[in-house]
């Protein structure tokens, strides 16, 4: 749905396509559908998104900001924030591109949340992080609804580019460069529970899931048990029917445990995605044949950094001595958890178990923007303020 029209445009501005094929090459006429045009629309806010991230972060820390941070040179972080950046601005002008070239109307009335993700360095550090990582799961997601061989072929040349982002933001946020030799597939319902509350004031024509965070602080282990907080958690299905299930690369399907007894797994490294549904059947891991269906909230998305890289210790060696939980003074290795869904405003339960992991707190010095310009449009700080009130209202919940 996102890319299938995507590699089959013509018209000023799209690059990609110049790029992949050969210069003899006749593009092929695709007739469009509505949907198309939503799915790109879609796809072009969460490119917006993403690029209004880093553009602000950049704008906001400094040099010295990343040195307390724990990182050896900063620049080595700056370096790989800006070109991450250029990507993702550039990924957001070829969707606009198409769109126009499509007769369809760039979403551009939306507002963007991203202040709370940016409240120090080590809090942008594992938003990047989880950001990079949702990015390949829903890139993975829309390569299940391309049925043109060249088409998927083009789509998956920009999956790998958002493979290399979550690797390198693997390794500056303190964990394993590859922790998997898999990933996760998700649907765009399943990308939303987990961005759209960063997005506010526009309706994007796709339903999202009801939103899932893990809410006790402290560091996320094997063996751990979580608690959890959701509109959707609010009694009317009785704890003992609802299960949690994590979905991890490489698992077939989902470890389904006891929502009242929901433990991560132990031999996992790296990211999970945890759901709540309300059946013990274990939630395929590929989207044809997952059950979606049976989910009542979530996903969210935890990591588990149980194996820090020597990579990951030369580029931060002060990690250690400069990130803490919230709630005790103990060193861990990488804040394993950050939550892009602020609270819902609806009355919830909290669900027991045992853990979350909050970012860290640590305040840091702002200022002095780089020396290159933001080619997005950046959100004041009144316009963030606005959509901690509002998670996306107008996209719907299942």
């Amino acid at each position: 749905m996102v890319f299938t029209s995507l590699y089959s445009l013509c018209g000023a501005g799209f690059a990609l396509l110049q790029l992949l094929a050969p210069a003899t090459a006749r593009p092929i006429a695709r007739s469009t559908s509505s949907s198309t045009l939503v799915a790109l629309q879609f796809a072009n806010v969460l490119e917006q998104l993403e690029s209004t991230f880093y553009a602000q972060a950049l704008q906001k820390f400094n040099q010295s900001d990343f040195t307390a941070a724990g990182f050896a040179s900063a620049q080595v972080p700056l370096q790989q924030f800006q070109a991450i950046f250029q990507d993702e601005a550039i990924h957001t002008t070829t969707l606009q591109s198409a769109i126009n070239a499509l007769g369809g109307q760039t979403v551009s009335n939306c507002t963007f949340n991203v202040a709370s993700l940016l409240t120090d360095v080590p809090t942008m550090v594992a938003a990047a992080r989880l950001v990079e990582n949702v990015g390949v799961s829903a890139y993975l997601g829309a390569l299940t609804l391309i049925n043109d061989t060249v088409l998927a072929t083009a789509a998956a040349t920009i999956m790998t580019v958002e493979a290399r982002h979550q690797t390198i933001l693997n390794v500056l946020a303190g964990g394993t460069a590859i922790p998997q030799a898999f990933d996760v597939a998700l649907n765009p319902s399943e990308i939303l529970a987990l961005t759209g509350g960063l997005i506010s004031g526009c309706n994007l024509g796709i339903p999202a899931n009801v939103p899932l965070q893990v809410n006790n602080p402290g560091s996320i282990q094997a063996g751990t048990k979580l608690n959890f907080t959701s509109a959707a958690l609010n009694g009317t299905i009785p704890v003992e029917e609802l299960s949690c299930q994590f979905l991890a690369g490489g698992l077939p399907v989902a470890i389904s445990q006891p929502l009242s007894n929901c433990s991560v797994p132990a031999n996992v490294t790296g990211p999970m995605f945890v759901f709540v549904t309300n059946s013990s059947q274990p939630l395929a891991n590929n989207i044809r044949d997952a059950a979606t269906g049976t989910i009542v909230a979530g996903p969210t998305m935890i990591f588990i950094d149980n194996q820090q890289d020597a990579l990951a210790i030369a580029a931060r060696p002060g990690l250690n001595s400069t990130v803490t939980t919230s709630s005790t003074s103990t060193s861990f290795a990488a804040p394993t958890t950050v939550t892009l869904t602020p609270p819902t405003p609806t009355p919830s339960t909290v669900v027991s178990g045992t853990v979350t992991s909050t970012v860290p707190s640590t305040s840091l010095p702002n200022s002095m923007a780089p020396s290159w310009t933001a080619v997005t449009k950046t959100i004041s700080p009144s316009e963030a303020s606005s959509i901690l009130g509002s998670a996306v209202p107008s996209m719907g919940s299942r």
